[in-house]
């Protein structure tokens, strides 16, 4: 058995693919200001050895893209690594395209690392952990906070996150195509948001547990706590507080 063990970790190294993840350490191996693209690879070989920039499809729909060099910073990251941030406000923009990355601040700060912008996940189960993503509109900044896209995503987990003073929805799902599998959101505050604390739609499960979903809706009389639109087939929402919301605390379409 133990050989066996053995024999698939060299394996899994032969082929290129980490046993454990890396840590990426922001700001000292890396950093986050303007616009951030967060994926594998960047570059394609053409001709000659020459350098092709791989472009990124983002929102507001499949045919937007922009090039890699279109990018402020670029960040290389791998499934299974860990992106983790030191407390303090990143005036950025992410764009996640990444799998299976957890973006986190650094376990020993009590105190959550601030993103002034927002961060947008175009890729399949990314975890958010222990992050703020708060404040008005940033230069280009949709004006959402942790913006969601069904086009790549299948599973997500946000957790431990505080999403405050955005301008439109704390937690949005943005994409024309695309069904999810689940969404939790988990012992997270959407707080003071224009428009709503958060919303769903074409998730077949989404979890909402041990969160603080209170005055959202200032910017717009039709906001509310949790929207609940088409296409989510079970909610489970347990040991919430979801109160003083602008039109509703829950807007369930049926």
């Amino acid at each position: 058995m133990v050989r066996r063990i053995v024999a698939l970790v060299v394996l899994l190294l032969a082929l290129g693919i980490g046993v454990l993840g890396r840590q990426i350490l922001v700001p000292s191996q890396a950093t986050l200001s303007g616009n951030v693209v967060i994926a594998e690879w960047f570059y394609t070989k053409g001709d000659q050895g020459t350098l092709i920039p791989r472009e990124f499809q983002t929102w507001p729909d499949e045919v937007a893209v922009m090039s890699a060099d279109d990018y402020d910073i670029r960040i290389e990251a791998h499934p299974g690594d860990v992106l983790v941030l030191s407390p303090g406000q990143y005036k950025a923009d992410l764009f996640v395209f990444t799998p299976n990355l957890r973006i986190t601040t650094d376990p020993k700060s009590t105190s959550a690392a601030s993103i002034w912008g927002t961060v947008e996940i175009d890729a399949d189960g990314v975890v958010l952990d222990h992050l703020a993503v708060v404040g008005p509109r940033k230069g280009y900044s949709s004006g959402h906070g942790i913006e969601v896209n069904r086009v790549f995503v299948r599973t997500i987990t946000i957790e431990n996150c505080h999403v405050e003073g955005k301008e439109w929805t704390g937690i949005h799902i943005i994409g024309p195509t695309g069904d999810m599998r689940e969404m939790r959101v988990e012992n997270c505050e959407l707080i003071h948001n224009g428009l709503d604390g958060m919303d769903a739609q074409q998730v077949a499960r989404l979890v909402i547990t041990g969160c603080t979903i209170t005055d959202n809706g200032w910017n717009y009389d039709h906001g509310v706590g949790v929207r609940i639109g088409y296409g989510v087939t079970t909610v489970e929402m347990t040991g919430n507080v979801i109160e003083r919301n602008r039109y509703a605390n829950v807007s369930q379409r049926e």
